[in-house]
């Protein structure tokens, strides 16, 4: 309200008090009252909302316009109103005082003129004790049902909750359902129309029909109803908490046949009272509900289509589901929210409204005037929690707004310790926000978690940066990170991954928003370069590639503030930046640099871990780039290192490493027994928290170069059972870029090498949707690869051309290892697809890669697809020679996977020539060192050629895959 200079024209009449505004007139029974003008500018806003709370600065504003006064002068006003004014029926000021907020009007009023005509407020009329007409109940249905079970058991029962969550409405619910069971029926009182404690008693008698003719309400109650058996309802008891506590205890003890329920956002803390704590509606989690059918299953999105289906007739469907869905995440549930929300969509699209709640809950106002002041707006309602807080209390919910996520007392301590209190004032501080339903609290191992909803969040966010502490509350925060991850490093050094991730793994989105803050308005980019370095191992742990590269670039990019650091830091950061090279899409000189920068800087402080992690990342990039000769000197410089420490863990990451290296090399028998024992050596997993210090996990790695050279060398039984070790083992780890490696350099050459389609289009697709998860460029066109050549084998004719260009892919990225049995498989597919030219071009850049990079363990198989290309120009005798020179080299090497589809597709061309004896000589000791384990195209094909080679026919003239 804003004072005018504009005519009232209304005439207020309150018992014997008549009060005239425009006259700045106060008189009793005609005689007139010396009262101060101020104190009568503050009786007229008051009057003109009876009823209603008016803040105090509202109150200030129109009585002293454009003046500052201390709020002292308001109470002394206020005090001399009282002085002068009548004292209702039950005793009490006409003035009431509403803690922390303001004053209330609360006598009855008869309003003239104005409008002409004659208006009234009747506070005993604010309750009629009839239940009040609410919506249809969605998705509690069992919660009514548990109340009203309760009710049979507790004389006194309270609904807690959050703000807007819909107690009130599962409350009465319940007292309907129970309406038969009680001879004298219900009686609900809303306690929200007063701010005065000492009213309740008199509410509670008006709602009940006694009046106030009883010089003790509280004993009149107990005197009018001691042989009633009826259920009452108190709503909304937490303004008036320890009175209506009081009051329940009186009346349940002295009325046998009484039971009340009652709602509140905090306990009452009777010593009868029974605790009912309502949760928000259940809503979908992220990538659940995204289809109407299964968005339907959850009661947060069956309110929200039922309201807005009631506003304007909506119709929901699968295009908007996963629209609804986030809308239903965003308000966490809240039901009033809900229905706010609802309530926009004749003037908003479902994808319109998310976007507005994305950045503001604004939009979440009431279409109806009906509906009460407090719950007009979602902000209303916690305004209305907020206002009811202490001094102290306000100031730590204003502060647990910096908290992206859930967080335990500790922290709170951790971040608070600038607020001069004692960690006991503010842990009792978190427990009684907690009772007040403004922090959620769940229990796990390590104690209480509390956790702010998004809108409580935003709300508490909004007052922080008005009370002009939100500079302070941030740095707090960030540095109480800063502490929190520096002690992270040490403990991950010892700590078990699984007790370590569940510790620090929550706090991302936490660390994310320190770090911004930091480097942004926070000006404060020290902090901000220590903590990407302190949390380089959680985002390791976590996959979280793109991320830790941002940040570390980031910090890097710092200079002045990096020079601040220790040396220490910036090797840190500069290793991790080479590592998030390693995979980027692209491995140019760049990451060269950054893994030989980051060995000098470990060399210069003697950091031997450091010294050890660079050593393996760069021998990783060289292997990756196709160098493999380098890869393996610099992991005998890693070994020699890992020897001289005594790191036998770390010397077990350089070896899987190098013997990688030598299977690349050619030499496929020693790297495949030097696998064998390396993996008998570390038959168990690890249980430190291990992965973050060479990228991937040392148990899964050392299976996935198992798997594939034992595939190679023809042990499909101990490949088999390497692969799915690694699978399991990444997959119960919830490492994505174990996985992804897994997947990408065993899982899927093995299942299309064995035929099984449907298999390697499951393992395609979880190495897509790995890379939709995180961003592991390096792996994409690896992906697309397989991609073109599963729908190659479905009869795509695309199929080809995404390979090639999936290929052309990994030469611009530098990403040069198994690219030339990548161009062999391309140049086979294209040539059982009579693209003859193709063919010729991939091979020849095989060969020519192949040779560059030194990559003599595809070399059988770009022999055999010669071979094939050979015969088919009706070069018999040199196709012969080239399968058969590709058999050799295969059995040379130790590839004899390899070596066993040279020689069947030797045996097909004898066959063909009338050579049956000689191609079975050739196949039958070569099938028979395949065992039975796993069923495989390539074994199968080559033992039905043996079978048709012993009845002495031709035949089987299709090409090995």
């Amino acid at each position: 309200m804003e004072r005018s200079g504009k005519s009232d024209g209304k005439t207020y009449c309150f018992g014997d008090y008549r009060f005239i505004p425009d006259r700045q007139l106060l008189t009793l029974r005609d005689n007139p009252l010396h009262v101060g003008s101020r104190a009568l500018d503050l009786l007229h806003v008051l009057v003109s909302h009876a009823g209603e709370v008016v803040g105090k600065d509202e109150l200030i504003r129109f009585a002293w316009p454009d003046t500052f006064v201390h709020e002292s002068n308001l109470k002394v006003n206020i005090a001399a109103l009282r002085r002068a004014l009548p004292r209702t029926a039950s005793g009490l000021s006409c003035i009431a005082t509403v803690t922390g907020r303001g004053y209330r009007f609360v006598a009855p009023l008869r309003i003239y003129g104005g409008d002409e005509r004659q208006l009234s407020f009747d506070p005993a009329k604010a309750s009629t004790g009839e239940l009040p007409r609410l919506p249809h109940v969605v998705g509690r249905d069992d919660v009514v049902a548990e109340l009203a079970a309760k009710l049979q058991e507790s004389r006194l029962l309270t609904v807690v909750g959050p703000a807007g969550v819909g107690k009130t409405t599962v409350a009465v619910a319940a007292a309907k359902s129970r309406l038969d069971r009680y001879q004298d029926g219900v009686c609900f009182v809303d306690l929200s129309v007063i701010g005065d404690p000492q009213l309740v008693d008199a509410t509670i008698a008006a709602a009940l029909g006694i009046g106030g003719k009883w010089a003790n309400t509280l004993a009149g109650i107990v005197e009018a109803f001691r042989s009633h058996e009826m259920l009452l309802v108190l709503d909304n008891c937490e303004h008036v908490l320890s009175t209506a506590s009081a009051i329940a205890d009186h009346l349940t003890l002295a009325l046998p046949g009484l039971h009340i329920i009652a709602t509140s956002r905090e306990p009452l803390r009777s010593r009868s009272e029974s605790v009912y704590r309502l949760s928000p509606l259940p809503y979908p989690e992220e990538h659940s509900g995204g289809n109407r059918t299964d968005a339907l299953a959850f009661p947060a999105v069956q309110l929200f289509v039922r309201r807005a289906s009631e506003a304007d007739g909506y119709q929901f469907d699968d295009a908007d589901a996963p629209v609804v869905a986030a809308i239903c995440r965003r308000l966490d549930g809240i039901a009033l929210a809900i229905e706010l929300a609802a309530s926009r969509l004749p003037d908003l699209k479902p994808a319109t409204l998310l976007s507005l709640l994305e950045h503001s809950f604004e939009p979440l106002v009431a279409s109806s005037g009906a509906t009460p002041p407090r719950h007009q707006t979602l902000l209303a309602t916690l305004d209305w929690s907020y206002q009811l807080l202490s001094k102290d209390e306000a100031r730590l919910l204003r502060l647990l707004s910096v908290f992206s996520a859930s967080f335990s007392v500790s922290d709170v301590i951790g971040v608070a310790d600038h607020i001069g209190r004692s960690i006991e004032e503010i842990a009792t501080c978190t427990e009684s926000l907690a009772a007040k339903s403004l922090l959620s609290a769940a229990h796990d191992a390590g104690g209480p978690r509390y956790r702010l909803l998004d809108s409580t969040r935003s709300f508490a966010a909004e007052r922080l940066d008005m009370s002009g502490e939100a500079a302070d509350a941030r740095s707090s925060h960030a540095h109480y990170l800063l502490r929190l991850f520096e002690q992270s490093e040490a403990e991950w050094q010892w700590q078990p991954r699984s007790e370590w991730t569940a510790s620090y793994a929550p706090r991302t989105n936490d660390l994310r928003k320190a770090i911004n803050w930091t480097f942004g308005d926070g000006a404060q980019p020290e902090v901000g370069v220590r903590l990407a370095s302190a949390a380089i191992p959680l985002w390791d742990e976590l996959s979280n590639v793109a991320e830790s590269r941002r940040c570390v670039e980031r910090a890097l990019q710092s200079t002045e503030a990096l020079s601040r650091c220790a040396p220490a830091v910036k090797m840190k950061l500069i290793a991790s930046y080479a590592s998030g090279l390693n995979f980027s899409d692209h491995l140019g000189p760049e990451a060269d640099v950054a893994w030989t920068e980051a060995n000098r800087l470990a060399r210069e402080i003697d950091n031997v871990d450091y010294q050890l992690r660079t050593l393996w990342g760069l021998g990783i990039l060289q292997s990756f780039t196709g160098r493999h000769r380098q890869a393996i000197a610099t992991l005998e410089q890693f070994a020699q290192l890992a020897g001289r420490e005594d790191e036998r863990l770390a010397v077990a990451e350089g070896e899987r490493v190098r013997l990688t290296a030598v299977f690349y090399r050619g030499d496929v028998r020693r790297a495949h027994d030097d696998l064998k024992r390396l993996a008998r050596d570390h038959a168990t997993t690890a249980k430190r928290s291990g992965v973050a210090r060479f990228q991937m996990d040392r148990f899964v790695s050392i299976r996935v170069a198992l798997a594939m050279t034992a595939w190679v060398a023809g042990d499909r039984g101990e490949a088999t059972a390497a692969l799915r070790d690694a699978l399991d083992h990444s997959l119960a780890l919830d490492h994505t870029v174990s996985h992804s490696n897994a997947l990408a350099q065993a899982a899927l050459p093995i299942a299309f090498w064995s035929g099984e389609t449907e298999i390697a289009r499951l393992h395609v697709a979880a190495l897509a949707r790995n890379l939709t998860l995180r961003e592991i460029a390096i792996w994409r066109p690896v992906c697309r690869f397989y991609e073109g050549a599963l729908a190659s084998m479905d009869g795509d004719p695309k199929g080809v051309d995404t390979m090639r260009l999936a290929i052309e892919q990994l030469v611009t990225n530098n990403f040069l290892v198994r690219v030339p049995i990548y161009l062999a498989i391309l140049a086979e597919t294209a040539l059982s697809q009579g693209r003859i030219a193709l063919a010729r071009d991939s091979l020849n850049a095989a060969f020519d890669r192949a040779d560059r990079q030194g990559e003599h363990w595809s070399r059988p198989e770009l022999l055999r697809v010669r071979g094939m290309l050979q015969r088919l120009d009706g070069d018999l005798s040199g196709a012969s020679e080239t399968l058969l020179l590709a058999a050799e080299t295969a059995r040379e090497s130790g590839a004899l996977f390899f070596r066993l589809r040279a020689s069947t597709a030797l045996a097909e061309l004898w066959a063909e020539a009338d050579r049956h004896v000689a191609a079975a000589e050739l196949l039958s000791p070569i099938c028979a060192e395949f065992d039975d384990v796993k069923p495989c195209m390539n074994v199968v094909k080559a033992r039905q050629l043996l079978e048709v080679l012993g009845r002495g026919k031709t035949g089987l003239h299709t090409s090995s895959s």
